[in-house]
């Protein structure tokens, strides 16, 4: 199994930071707004379980995903886990986000990796999984937007 190289990038948002770092910490309204997701459960403060259908030809069916989201410098930075399960595969993705304020929005920066991969995912090239993963995170800011009132 190759290595996937890690996953970074940065946007700019039209809000101050604080409303960007509640959006974020507040997982429920951006799951909601994401494309896939067919159902929401908050489990604690900072942890949700969802379930998708994902679009992508190399997964059918339903994952089961569980997300997780931690301040480790409050109000700058977040550190965030997604662990998806599914018939006979699974993967886990770790992220961390810094907030920067910028004119009278924000800049947020991301690093993202994929950190476990087992079963049938386990054998798609990381081409495959790369242009995934750029959909999966363009959803996830316009979820973001969408959150915040501005999609």
């Amino acid at each position: 199994m190759a290595a996937i190289p890690p996953f970074l990038g940065d946007t700019t948002l039209p809000f101050p930071p604080p409303a960007v770092r509640d959006a974020l910490v507040g997982l429920e309204g951006v799951a909601r707004n994401m494309g896939d997701v067919t159902s929401v459960e908050r489990v604690d403060a900072r942890t949700l379980k969802l379930v998708v259908r994902p679009g992508f030809s190399f997964i059918r069916g339903t994952l089961r995903v569980t997300m997780t989201i931690d301040e480790v410098e409050p109000g700058r930075k977040l550190v965030q886990t997604a662990k998806s399960e599914g018939i006979g595969l699974s993967m886990t993705i770790e992220s961390a986000i810094t907030l920067e304020p910028a004119g009278t929005g924000t800049k947020a920066s991301w690093e993202a990796r994929v950190v476990e991969r087992k079963g049938l995912v386990s054998a798609i090239g990381a081409s495959l999984i790369q242009a995934a993963a750029n959909k999966v995170l363009e959803d996830g800011w316009n979820a973001v937007r969408k959150t915040l009132g501005a999609g």
